[in-house]
């Protein structure tokens, strides 16, 4: 049997893939597309980036969590009970209202409408109203 493909001449190589004849000035087979000269990079392995992009983001989370369990966390109730750990925190207690002052005592002599001694003046009355006629 013979090679169904002509054997190359002085100036060419041969395809890697499929033995075809390819020029010197050629980098891909004409005949299969397979690259002649140039060495294809393999692709990039991903599985290490990713790995540590996937570790921070959960450390991202985790700390977020944390931050959000101790924003909105209930302070425990003033009552003294004790909360879910078995032990109570200090109790805060207000201080008592200070007690009202007592009244003001009546003044002893009032100056004023009524006189000195405290009685009002008898009451006018205005001409022809009424009354005796002397």
């Amino acid at each position: 049997m013979s090679d169904p493909v002509a054997p190359a001449a002085p100036g060419t190589l041969a395809c890697p893939r499929c033995a075809s004849p390819v020029a010197r000035d050629q980098d891909w087979c004409l005949v299969c597309g397979a690259a002649a000269r140039t060495r294809l990079a393999p692709a990039p392995n991903w599985k290490l980036p990713v790995t540590i992009v996937a570790g921070v983001v959960a450390v991202c989370l985790v700390a977020f969590a944390l931050a959000f369990v101790a924003l909105t966390d209930d302070p425990a109730p003033a009552t003294g009970a004790t909360g879910a750990t078995g032990t109570s925190g200090p109790t805060v207690v207000a201080p008592a209202p200070a007690p009202a002052p007592p009244p003001a005592p009546p003044p002893a002599a009032a100056t004023g409408p009524t006189g000195a001694t405290g009685t009002a003046p008898p009451p006018t009355r205005p001409p022809g109203a009424g009354g005796t006629t002397g």
